[in-house]
C-alpha cells in the first residue's frame, strides 16, 4: 500500500509524457477468478481475525462490492472453503503471486481447465494450487456467483470505465523501449473485492505475466484506491473507487514494470537465495510489513523500483527521479537500490553489447554477490554487533530430531530443517550459535507441520528478542503441531 503523498509525486512524470500516442494499449477487464479468491479471502481473514494487510474485524463498508459479497456469503456455511484456503497457504506460503497467476490462467468459472500452460516448478506447490483452483470454482458454482457478478455488472463496468479514462496512453511505449522488449498484450484487471485497510487513497497491485501461443501477456491486478461513501443500493453509486489518476498511472509502472523484469530473475533463482542471508539478518522485518518477506520477491522489487528511477531519468525528469530514490530507499528501505542504479548505468551506456535488460540480468545480480550483511545492516542503521547464544531446550519424550530456525543464517534462515540442536539426553536438546542482537527463532521436528509449541510463548509466535550481552536461554516445548 502507499498513501497519497507518496505516490502524488508520479503525476509530475506522467504530466509530462506525450498523451497523444496511442501505439500501445491497454486492456482492462474483470476476472470473476480473481474476485473469488479475494471473496474467500475475506473470509479466511474473518475466520483469523487478519490475513496478509487484511484486517478481518474491521467495517469495509468503504468497499461497497466486498461489503456486499461479505454479506452474500455470511447467508451460508463457509467453513469449508476456508479450511481449503487455509490448507492451500500452508503449502503455497504467505503470497498471493501464484495464486493470482494461476486463476489468470484458468479458464473463467465455472469452466474447468488451463486457456494457459502452468509454470510453477515446485511440484507441491503446483499440486497445491491446481486443486485451490478447482475448489474455488466449485465454491463459485455453489454459491452462484456467476450471477452474484452478473447483478453487478453496473458497477463493474463504471469501475472499468473509471481506468480507461485514466491511463496514459505513451507510457507502455517508454517502457518497452527501456527494457528493450515488447509484450503481445497488457491487460488490467480491476479488483474491487479485494479489501484493504481504510485511508484516503489506497492501493494494491500484482503483476504476472505469463506466455500465450503468440507471445507474452503483461497482466496486472488492482484493486480500488478511494474509499466510498455508504449509499443505500448499490446502483446508487456514480463512483466506483478508481478515479485517481495518480495512483493508476503507479501502477501501470510498478506492476507492468514486474513483468518486463521477473520473467528474467527466474532462471537466476538458485543464485539468488544463495545471498538470502541479506534478507533474514538485515533486512526481514521491514520487508516483512511490506509483503516481500521472500528474497527473490525482494530483489525484484529493488530492481522495478531502480527501473521506475532510471525511466525517470531518461525522461528527464530528475525530480521525479529523485522522489522516487527518497520514497524507495528512505521510506521502504529498499536500500540496495543505490547499487543497483550504479549497476544500470552500465547498461544504459552500453546498449550496442546489452540490447535487452534480459542480456544484462547476470551482471546487474552481482550487485548481490559484492555486498555483505553488515553493509546492509549499517544502512538501516541495525547495530552489527554480535553475541554468543547457548540454548537450552526442554522437549517431550521421543520428540527424535529438533530443529531450530529464525532471522539468522547461523540458524537456517527459516528454513524449518536445516540447523538441528545436539542431543543431551532424551528430553534435552541444546545449540550455541553467534547473532546480530535483534533475534527470532522457532523450534521445529524439520517442518512447519510440526512446529513446537513454547511454553510462554503464544502458539504460532516467534522468540523475539533484543540482545545486548552473551546470554543462555532455556525454553520447553510443551508439544507439537
Amino acid at each position: 500500500m502507499m498513501n497519497y503523498k507518496s505516490i502524488l509525486i508520479l503525476i509530475l512524470f506522467l504530466m509530462a509524457a506525450d498523451l497523444k500516442s496511442q501505439s500501445v494499449k491497454v486492456d482492462v477487464e474483470f476476472s470473476p477468478n480473481i474476485a473469488t479468491y479475494s471473496i474467500v479471502e475475506y473470509l479466511v481473514a474473518k475466520e483469523q481475525g487478519r490475513l496478509f494487510y487484511i484486517d478481518g474485524k474491521t467495517d469495509i463498508s468503504y468497499l461497497p462490492l466486498a461489503d456486499l459479497a461479505n454479506k452474500e456469503m455470511e447467508k451460508y456455511d463457509n467453513s469449508k472453503m476456508i479450511k481449503d484456503m487455509q490448507d492451500y497457504l500452508k503449502v503455497a506460503g504467505q503470497q498471493q503471486d501464484l495464486s493470482y497467476q494461476v486463476l489468470l490462467k484458468h479458464n473463467i468459472f465455472p469452466a474447468k481447465g488451463y486457456a494457459y500452460a502452468i509454470e510453477e516448478k515446485d511440484p507441491a506447490k503446483r499440486a497445491a494450487v491446481e486443486k485451490f483452483a478447482e475448489q474455488l470454482r466449485l465454491f463459485y458454482i455453489e454459491r452462484n456467483l456467476e450471477k452474484f457478478f452478473k447483478d453487478q455488472g453496473e458497477f463493474l463496468e463504471g469501475a472499468k470505465k473509471e481506468v480507461r479514462n485514466n491511463i496514459p496512453d505513451s507510457y507502455m511505449s517508454k517502457m518497452e523501449k527501456y527494457y528493450g522488449e515488447k509484450f503481445l498484450a497488457y491487460k488490467f484487471y480491476i479488483n474491487p473485492f479485494d479489501v484493504l485497510p481504510y485511508s484516503e487513497v489506497f492501493w494494491h497491485g500484482n503483476g504476472p505475466m505469463f506466455k500465450s501461443e503468440k507471445g507474452q501477456i503483461a497482466n496486472m491486478i488492482s484493486s480500488a484506491y478511494v474509499p466510498l461513501k455508504k449509499e443505500n443500493n448499490i446502483k446508487d453509486y456514480k463512483e466506483f473507487g478508481f478515479n485517481h489518476p495518480e495512483t493508476i498511472n503507479f501502477l501501470i509502472t510498478h506492476e507492468f514494470g514486474h513483468s518486463f523484469v521477473n520473467q528474467h530473475l527466474g532462471e537466476y533463482e538458485n543464485r539468488i537465495n544463495k545471498t538470502n542471508n541479506l534478507m533474514s539478518e538485515a533486512l526481514i522485518d521491514k520487508m516483512d510489513r511490506q509483503g516481500y518477506s521472500y528474497w527473490p520477491s525482494c530483489v525484484a522489487e529493488h530492481i522495478v523500483r531502480t527501473g521506475e528511477i532510471r525511466i525517470a531519468l531518461a525522461d528527464g525528469n530528475q525530480q521525479l527521479a529523485e522522489n522516487l530514490r527518497k520514497q524507495h530507499i528512505k521510506d521502504n528501505h529498499f536500500v540496495l537500490i543505490p547499487e543497483f542504479e550504479k549497476k544500470m548505468t552500465e547498461y544504459e551506456n552500453n546498449r550496442k553489447k546489452y540490447k535487452t535488460f534480459k542480456d544484462f540480468v547476470p551482471e546487474l545480480l552481482t550487485v548481490l554477490d559484492e555486498t555483505n550483511v553488515e553493509k546492509v545492516r549499517m544502512k538501516l542503521n541495525l547495530p552489527i554487533e554480535k553475541y554468543e547464544i547457548t540454548v537450552n531446550l526442554t522437549v517431550p519424550e521421543n520428540s527424535g530430531d529438533v530443529y531450530i530456525t529464525g532471522n539468522q543464517s547461523a540458524i537456517g534462515s527459516w528454513n524449518p530443517q536445516k540447523i538441528k540442536l545436539n542431543k543431551i539426553s532424551e528430553t534435552t536438546r541444546q545449540i550455541t550459535f553467534t547473532t546480530y542482537p535483534d533475534l527470532r527463532f522457532k523450534f521445529t521436528k524439520g517442518s512447519w507441520q510440526t512446529e513446537g509449541i513454547i511454553d510462554g510463548i503464544e502458539e504460532g509466535k516467534d522468540v523475539s528478542l533484543s540482545l545486548d550481552h552473551n546470554k543462555t536461554l532455556n525454553y520447553t516445548i510443551k508439544n507439537w503441531k
